[in-house]
């Protein structure tokens, strides 16, 4: 369980509350694009949302837990695009799976990359390390329900060690190339696609020689 200050003081039941909190994750979502770390404070990012200081300490304790929780929004917005994008890649080889996969985990990096990357960067400084194994865990599982419908693209490949693998692999190639060189999105997405399409071509090639 993460530290119990990093958990908003509340839970919005109404639709007001639930705008309210959306308001606040906009505004510092702006305030890290333009100000970056060094000008997110509360201040700023009630000033940006348009609510009271006061509003903001409703919901959120300090500005960690807000970042928790844009983290856990990008984490959420990101499996989203990777269910779309391993359901696309039923209708195509293993290089194009590999390939869509690795678009599909990129695309909120694509979408913000200074915001992603400073919150990816969060992520790994937050004393938060059991919800950090929680979405590896989210990731293989979201990854083994949809091997099951590549049809003949996942054939041969060993579903459970793939879940297992696979989403660890892209983050670690992700986090080497990007938190030191953020320009470099293109190698790391090429970098990855390379390493997950050569690992599951080698778990194709062991499962036929056991076979």
């Amino acid at each position: 369980m993460p530290t119990p200050s990093l958990e908003p003081r509340k839970i919005p039941q109404q639709a007001r509350a639930q705008a309210t909190i959306e308001v606040i994750l906009e505004g510092a979502t702006q305030v890290l694009a333009t100000d970056r770390l060094a000008g997110f404070n509360t201040n700023a990012i009630a000033e940006r949302a348009g609510t009271s200081i006061g509003t903001f300490y409703q919901y959120f304790p300090n500005k960690e837990a807000l970042l928790l929780a844009l983290i856990r929004r990008q984490k959420q917005q990101m499996f989203i695009n990777i269910s779309a994008s391993m359901q696309a890649a039923s209708n195509t080889d293993l290089e194009g799976a590999a390939r869509l996969l690795i678009r599909g985990r990129m695309k909120h990096l694509r979408d913000n990359q200074s915001v992603a990357l400073i919150l990816s960067q969060q992520e790994m400084h937050l004393p938060i390390h059991a919800i950090k194994a929680g979405y590896l865990t989210q990731g293989s599982e979201l990854f083994a329900s949809r091997l099951s419908h590549w049809g003949d693209t996942a054939r041969g490949i060993d579903v459970l060690r793939a879940a297992t693998t696979v989403p660890a692999l892209v983050r670690g190639i992700f986090e080497r190339w990007l938190s030191d060189r953020p320009e470099s999105m293109d190698i790391a997405e090429q970098e990855a696609v390379c390493g997950v399409l050569g690992y599951l071509q080698c778990l194709k090639r062991d499962r036929q020689g056991v076979a």
